[in-house]
């Protein structure tokens, strides 16, 4: 008889435990003590009473008690419904009283009460105090955290050449402008706002119906739209989360921004691109599209479509960007900016292979933009397209007027003067750069008109009439050029063998120029072998290469340079020009020292 109390009194025992340990893990924000040392600590056997022949009954336990808070994280002055699980081991009853240090329980009905926010922001504890018939007693609380005056402050930015702001006038001559009327929107949160004139939208978040650390953003002007996860909860110290957007021109459903601020923190320097395509009047993301940014390539997932691609480049500027899956259509040749403070979203609307885009072709952006100040005499003049272009019809119909408008005098030019007047160059198939032949003067005010400009796309369909497309800017000084940089530097060491060798100019250069009056010396200090170079033997010595628009001298010895040996390199005299004629400033007697890689 006793062993079978003994089973029995050991089996209720694990039974209460098991369901104290279920019922304490529905919540990893609530905690569990007990007001009994011997219900909390002892060990079992010391408290269990096997009884003997007049059967003695067992010790009384402590209730077990656990509270579930509907929301930890919420608004000032906001409801929250917290339910109280109890359970007395002996299967009697419990009675359950309820204490906040801060704000109010409007409602207590037993095993579930409601509490309300208190109007500033603050950590509370709503706790709970079970108590069985015997009297021993067991606490839960819960902690909720109350967000107060958090507000999501959002700054929109365009850039100038962009067709959309190109018409901006005034004597703003910053290349980006705030943009009044974006649409940004919460949707998971029910929040909308309008940016001002300042292109500013400010969203108080704790007056949401539920608050969260984090929520998906979209923000919309005109054709433009980007999407990416807002950072909600404030840093220490601060009640506000601030981001900015910067929309570069973009390109046919393309759409182009960078991030800055709380919420991209985390992902700077990198590119994050979200495709879409046009299901029965929704879009809707796509997965497995490979994504190459540069030498970066990366694949959208499913359910989001979202590809993030890390930027390998060693500073800001722009990579190539190439969107591609079988079954529709490959978008390539985008210049795209990557940024070191900043994250590049990228929202693609992809066609079905096959399938004829519904609107024309358009211009994205131009260069000069309107009301622009120094403008570099020797240009160039630049036309982005939204989409890849046949270059060959691009001069078939144009006309355009350039006039000095302090002298008055008028160029106008059609599609047979063009190749007279300007040197042509393309950046793939969408981007067209004019360089004039003869440099506009220093220091005026010019207008340029494009009064037609008809062509095709790759894909058969005509440019959108842009007739009238007009803007003023004014000149630079045209000074001589200056260097801004070269590589390697005096005293680097680990150099490759093959250089490159590189100068960067202030303005472009003319590369015929360099030739003239040329004289390079190279030493080996360690072996003292000598070469020098004129422009006469440049050409055999070295892979001439002028690149960004001749702004960019790029020298690649034909002959390896000796493996970990210390070099000098002179330049004794040169001759080289800007495109307007202006002779190179600081560029003779150069000279630098470096030491090659080993082996």
């Amino acid at each position: 008889m006793k062993n079978h109390k003994l089973l029995k009194s050991l089996a209720f025992l694990v039974l209460v435990t098991w369901v104290g340990f279920s019922i304490s893990g529905c919540t990893q924000a609530n905690s569990l003590s007990s007001a009994n040392p011997a219900g909390a600590d002892a060990n079992p056997e010391s408290v269990i009473n096997v009884g003997d022949s007049t059967g003695n009954k067992s010790e009384n336990f402590a209730p077990v008690i656990n509270l579930i808070a509907e929301k930890t994280v919420v608004g000032p002055e906001s409801e929250v419904i917290i339910r109280a699980e109890s359970l007395d081991p002996e299967g009697g009853q419990v009675d359950i009283s309820w204490d906040a240090d801060t704000g109010d329980l409007i409602s207590t009905d037993a095993s579930r009460a409601i509490w309300k926010a208190p109007a500033i922001g603050t950590s509370a504890t709503v706790s709970c105090v079970a108590q069985d018939a015997a009297g021993l007693t067991s606490r839960a609380e819960v902690k909720i955290e109350v967000l107060a005056n958090g507000v999501y402050r959002l700054t929109v930015m365009a850039d100038r050449t962009a067709i959309q702001t190109g018409r901006i006038s005034g004597d703003d001559t910053s290349l980006y402008v705030p943009v009044s009327g974006a649409r940004v929107e919460m949707p998971q949160l029910g929040q909308v706002g309008v940016t001002d004139a300042n292109g500013t939208v400010e969203i108080n978040i704790d007056q949401t119906e539920s608050v969260a650390t984090g929520t998906f953003m979209s923000v919309r002007y005109l054709d433009w739209e980007v999407g990416y996860q807002a950072t909600l909860k404030p840093n220490s110290g601060s009640n506000r989360i601030i981001d900015s957007l910067s929309f570069s021109p973009g390109f046919d459903g393309v759409s182009v921004a960078v991030g800055r601020g709380d919420s991209f923190s985390l992902k700077r320097g990198a590119i994050e691109v979200t495709t879409l395509e046009n299901s029965m009047g929704e879009y809707r993301p796509i997965a497995e599209v490979t994504v190459d940014a540069g030498s970066s390539q990366s694949h959208s997932s499913a359910g989001t479509g979202i590809a993030l691609v890390s930027s390998v480049g060693s500073g800001n500027g722009e990579i190539n960007l190439r969107l591609a899956k079988n079954g529709y259509q490959t978008i390539d040749g985008y210049q795209i900016p990557v940024v070191l403070d900043g994250l590049t979203l990228v929202r693609a609307r992809l066609e079905k292979a096959g399938q004829m885009p519904d609107s024309a072709a358009i211009i994205s952006w131009t260069r000069p933009f309107n009301n622009q100040k120094a403008f570099p005499v020797s240009g160039p003049f630049e036309i982005g397209f939204g989409q890849p272009m046949e270059k060959e019809t691009i001069f078939d119909d144009i006309s355009l007027m350039i006039q000095n408008k302090e002298t008055a005098s008028m160029l106008a030019i059609t599609g047979p003067d063009i190749a007279r007047r300007f040197r042509v160059e393309w950046v793939g198939a969408t981007i067209l750069r004019l360089y004039p032949k003869q440099p506009l003067q220093g220091l005026s005010r010019y207008s340029l008109v494009i009064s037609r400009l008809n062509a095709r796309a790759t894909d058969g369909r005509m440019l959108k009439t842009y007739n009238g497309l007009y803007g003023e800017f004014i000149t630079d000084e045209d000074a001589a050029p200056k260097i801004l940089q070269t590589s390697p530097t005096n005293g680097e060491t680990e150099i490759g063998r093959t250089g490159p060798f590189i100068i960067r100019f202030d303005r472009s250069m003319l590369p015929e120029s360099l030739y003239v009056d040329l004289e390079i010396e190279i030493t080996n200090l360690k072996s003292n072998s000598k070469v020098v170079v004129d422009g006469n033997s440049l050409k055999s010595h070295f892979s001439v290469t002028w690149k960004e628009a001749n702004t960019v001298l790029e020298l690649v010895p034909y002959r390896m340079l000796a493996a970990d040996n210390p070099y000098l390199i002179k330049l004794n005299s040169c001759s080289l020009e800007s495109v307007s004629g202006k002779k190179a400033d600081g560029f003779e007697n150069m000279w630098g020292q470096f030491v090659t890689g080993k082996l």
